[in-house]
């Protein structure tokens, strides 16, 4: 699938971190209540974030894109290499306006991300998701990912689920 006509896909610079800021937020707000999560025992859910956030994850490498349609940005994605695995990319805290979801916007950010991490040489795209929300899951299986496995970290509330997506 492509974006949607209605849409494009744009690279956000500083000036429009508010803009993607308010998208994270309201995109993860949705779920934080079905899994137990507070600002108190997950502060790094974007639920939470506060104003340097997204400035900080681009800092770490990582490029910011967004889905923009004629109400502004309606959803946003981070991608970026993988330090620790060479030929993988990271996808992270893709999230889409509550409003703006079932249109296509969130699998046009995981095509982004996919195309950019070939041109980078890139063979696998991977991304950590709450294991217990099976819907996201499933979504993300109908993408082509696989979950590679799942994991019980400490300090967390959830298990996080570890999926991949062939890029070759």
């Amino acid at each position: 699938m492509s974006v949607p006509l209605s849409a494009v896909v744009v690279d956000v610079g500083p000036d429009r971190y508010p803009e993607c800021l308010a998208v994270l937020r309201a995109g993860f707000a949705t779920v934080v209540d079905d899994y137990g999560i507070t600002a108190e025992n997950t502060p790094s859910n974007p639920a939470f974030w506060g104003e340097d956030a997204v400035a900080s994850v681009v800092g770490r490498g990582f490029s910011l894109f967004a889905v923009e349609d004629a109400a502004g940005i309606a959803g946003c994605a981070f991608a970026g290499p993988s330090r620790s695995r060479p030929g993988t990319w990271g996808l992270r805290h893709l999230a889409v306006l509550p409003g703006a979801r079932h249109r296509g916007y969130g699998e046009a950010l995981v095509e982004e991300a996919a195309r950019r991490a070939r041109e980078d040489g890139a063979h696998t795209l991977g991304i950590g998701i709450v294991a217990e929300n099976t819907a996201l899951g499933a979504w993300y299986h109908r993408l082509g990912f696989t979950t590679v496995d799942r994991t019980r970290y400490d300090g967390l509330v959830f298990t996080v689920e570890h999926l991949e997506l062939s890029l070759g």
